[in-house]
């Protein structure tokens, strides 16, 4: 092989291992777009249908919990409970009201600023449990979490929860509003 030939092959061969590595880097180096924030909208929770508590906590938690930019009522969180819940509660879970309940003044700006309020229930007392019903006090606690990463307390109720075993497990039937502090 002459010389010229030589040097031609040398040349195809840097070529090549430079456009290799240049591919190598190219498909492995990933996304420059951030990938989309996380949310459990239209995520069911599954509370452990044995334990009344747990369920009254989670159901209750679940009802409390809004995403305003992409929910357009609080009627929306309570429909996403529908599997957890029975009698009136199940009733009124069903089909949106007509006419739509409106939401609270603050809404539109949770809205508008992607807020996310989120609840907190905790028990409150001494459950009651029977054999097919039980009643839970609680205490709900909302905040609001900002997209800037701030946390404004909202509001807090105690309430009362009232269950019933059903062959699916324990179902929240209904609650009353017994107290409301902003």
């Amino acid at each position: 092989m002459n010389r010229t030939a030589t040097i031609v092959l040398a040349c195809f061969g840097i070529v090549g291992v430079v456009t290799i590595a240049a591919a190598i880097v190219f498909f492995s180096r990933g996304s420059d777009t951030p990938p989309r924030a996380g949310t459990d909208a239209g995520i069911a929770i599954d509370p452990s249908a044995t334990d009344p508590a747990g369920v009254a906590t989670s159901v209750m938690s679940g009802v409390y919990t809004w995403q305003p930019a992409v929910q357009d009522s609080p009627w929306e969180a309570l429909h996403e409970q529908r599997d957890n819940l029975t009698g009136p509660m199940a009733t009124a879970a069903a089909a949106r009201p007509i006419p739509a309940p409106q939401p609270m003044s603050e809404w539109s700006a949770w809205s508008r600023s992607s807020d996310i309020v989120t609840a907190i229930t905790t028990l409150d007392g001494e459950p009651s449990i029977g054999t097919g019903k039980a009643t839970l006090p609680v205490v709900i606690s909302q905040t609001v979490q900002h997209t800037s990463g701030e946390i404004t307390p909202y509001t807090a109720y105690t309430a009362t929860v009232d269950l019933e075993r059903t062959d699916h497990g324990w179902k929240v039937a209904n609650y009353r509003l017994d107290n409301a502090s902003r």
